[in-house]
C-alpha cells in the first residue's frame, strides 16, 4: 500500500508546481509584449512624429478634380447589384416575397379599384363600339342629299364609308370655314366683273414688337391709294388668316371708308395639314374672275393658278411693289378677260410688274407702227380702230365716251392706246372720290358712328326689356280690370 501511495504523491506534488509556476511565466510573456517606456525627464518636450505626406495631393496647383473618381464608382454595376440585393432581402423584416404571390401583397382597396377601372376600360370599350355602328346607320332625307355618293344598304362596305362621312362631318366643324358660302349672292347693283381678294399681315399691314415701344403696326405705303383705285373695278374682298377678334379693329383703322367690301378672318378659312389654307371654292364667285394676292404661297395651294404671291413687305417705308400691280390689274379689267387664269398663268415665275411694262412697250411699238399704216390709208371709225386692236364687242365698253373726256378717235389720233384711255378714266374717277372724301369724310364717319350707337343703345334696351319680361309682366299681358269689365 505504501508503494502504491508514493507514485500518486509525487505526480501531485508535481502538478502543484506547475500550477505554481504558470502564473509567473504568463506574466513574463506578457511583459515581453508590451512594449518599455522609457522615462521621460522632467522639463523635457515628447518628440512629436511626423506624418507620411506623400500620398496626399497637391493643393498649390488648385483642388483636383474627383469628377473621375464619382464616375468610376457610379458605373460599378457589380457594386450596385449588391447594393439592390442586399436592399432587396433587407425589405420587409428581412422576409422576401417569395414564399407568397404577389398579389397577396395588394390591399383589398387596390384590388377593388383595379377590377372597377376594368370594368369602367370594358364599358367604355362597348360604348365605342356601338357609337361606331350607330355612326354607320343609313342616312335620313337631309343626309342623303348631302351624301348622294353614298346610298343607303347594310353591306359592310357602305356601313364603312356612311360611318366615316359622319366623322369627317364631326372634325369638320373644326376644319373647315365656318359657312358653305363665305359671300352673299353678287347685288346687281353693286356688282364688278371681277373679285380681287386682298391678304392683310405682311401685304397692307406690318407689324413688330419691340422693348423700347411694344407691339407697333405700320401701313403699307399707297395701301389707300391701291385700295380706292381698284374699288372701281373689283369686288374688294380682304381674305386673312388673322382672328376676326384681332384683325376687324385693325380693318377699320385701315379702311374707314369701307372700300374694301367684304372682310374675311380666320374663320373662314380652311385647316389642312397643319396649315391654314384660303379655299376660293367657299366664295361663292366664279373662279375664272377671282384673283387672290397673298405673301404664302401655302395659304393658296387649293387654287394656285388664281393667285398672285408676293415678297413679305418688311415696314420698307419706300415700297413701290404694292403700287406697281396697279397697271396690270387695270389692264386685265379694261380687256375684260373670260378667265383670269390664263393671263396669270403667262406670268408664271416671272415678275409680274416688270414683265407686264415690258410687254406693255412691246405692244405699244407695234400699236404707233400699224397706226402709222392705217393712217396712211385714212381709214376712220371705231370699226376700224376695234379691228386695228383685236377687240371684240364684248370688250368695247372703254370705246364709249363718257362726259368730261375726248372721244376715243381722238385719242387714238393723239397715239393712246385704250389702256391709256382706261387709265385717264380710272384716275379722274379717283380724283373725283378723294374731292368727296376731303369734303365729307368726316361727317359721313360721325353719321355712321351715331348710327353705330343707337344700334347699340337699341340692342341693350331690347335685352333688358326681354330679360325683365320674365319677372315683370308686361301691361298688354295684364289688362286693368276697368277695362276687362268693360270688355
Amino acid at each position: 500500500m505504501a508503494q502504491d501511495r508514493s507514485p500518486k504523491t509525487k505526480s501531485n506534488a508535481n502538478s502543484k508546481k506547475q500550477r505554481q509556476s504558470t502564473p509567473s511565466n504568463a506574466a513574463q510573456s506578457t511583459e515581453s509584449q508590451i512594449p518599455k517606456v522609457e522615462p521621460v525627464s522632467q522639463g523635457a518636450e515628447p518628440a512629436e512624429s511626423k506624418p507620411d505626406l506623400s500620398s496626399l495631393p497637391d493643393l498649390t496647383q488648385g483642388i483636383p478634380s474627383t469628377l473621375e473618381f464619382e464616375t468610376s464608382g457610379a458605373t460599378d454595376k457589380a457594386a450596385l447589384a449588391a447594393v439592390e440585393e442586399t436592399t432587396e432581402t433587407q425589405a420587409g423584416g428581412g422576409r422576401g416575397k417569395g414564399e407568397l404571390p404577389a398579389s397577396a401583397y395588394i390591399s383589398s382597396t387596390e384590388k377593388r379599384r383595379a377590377k372597377f377601372a376594368n370594368r369602367m376600360y370594358a364599358a367604355a370599350l362597348a360604348f365605342g363600339v356601338l357609337g361606331l355602328a350607330y355612326l354607320g346607320r343609313e342616312w335620313d332625307d337631309d343626309e342623303a342629299q348631302i351624301h348622294t355618293d353614298i346610298p343607303n344598304g347594310w353591306s359592310l362596305g357602305l356601313w364603312w364609308k356612311r360611318m366615316m362621312a359622319r366623322f369627317g362631318d364631326v372634325t369638320s366643324y373644326y376644319s373647315e370655314p365656318a359657312f358653305d358660302k363665305l359671300l352673299p349672292d353678287p347685288d346687281p347693283m353693286f356688282e364688278r366683273p371681277y373679285t380681287l381678294c386682298i391678304s392683310l399681315e405682311d401685304m397692307l399691314v406690318h407689324s413688330e414688337w419691340t422693348r423700347e415701344h411694344g407691339w407697333r403696326i405700320a401701313k403699307r405705303p399707297g395701301a389707300d391709294y391701291f385700295l380706292r383705285y381698284l374699288s372701281q373695278y373689283y369686288e374688294l374682298v380682304l381674305f386673312t388668316s388673322v382672328p376676326f377678334a384681332i384683325g376687324e379693329p385693325l380693318v377699320r383703322k385701315l379702311d374707314p371708308f369701307r372700300f374694301i367690301v367684304w372682310p374675311l378672318f380666320r374663320e373662314a378659312t380652311k385647316y389642312k395639314d397643319g396649315e391654314i389654307v384660303k379655299d376660293l371654292s367657299y366664295l361663292n364667285r366664279d373662279l375664272s374672275k377671282v384673283i387672290i394676292l397673298d405673301t404664302k404661297a401655302e395659304h393658296v395651294r387649293n387654287q394656285p393658278e388664281n393667285a398672285i404671291v408676293l415678297n413679305k413687305w418688311t415696314g420698307d417705308p419706300k415700297d413701290t411693289e404694292l403700287v406697281s400691280l396697279i397697271p396690270f390689274l387695270e389692264y386685265i379689267h379694261t380687256m375684260q378677260y373670260k378667265d383670269v387664269r390664263t393671263v396669270l398663268k403667262s406670268f408664271d415665275g416671272k415678275h409680274i410688274p416688270s414683265e407686264f411694262a415690258r410687254r406693255e412697250a412691246i405692244a405699244r411699238a407695234e400699236f404707233q407702227k400699224k397706226y402709222d399704216s392705217e393712217k396712211r390709208k385714212r381709214k376712220s371709225g371705231m370699226g376700224a380702230l376695234g379691228g386695228m386692236l383685236g377687240l371684240k364687242p364684248s370688250n368695247m365698253s372703254m370705246m364709249v365716251p363718257v362726259e368730261g373726256e375726248i372721244s376715243p378717235s381722238e385719242a387714238f389720233a393723239q397715239g393712246k392706246m385704250l389702256q391709256d384711255i382706261a387709265r385717264e378714266r380710272g384716275q379722274r374717277n379717283y380724283e373725283l372720290m378723294e374731292k368727296e372724301i376731303r369734303e365729307n369724310g368726316e361727317k359721313w364717319l360721325k353719321e355712321e358712328q351715331m348710327a353705330n350707337e343707337k344700334a347699340q343703345a337699341e340692342a341693350m334696351s331690347s335685352m333688358k326689356s326681354s330679360f325683365t319680361n320674365w319677372f315683370i309682366p308686361s301691361k298688354s299681358e295684364n289688362p286693368p280690370p276697368s277695362e276687362t269689365s268693360a270688355n
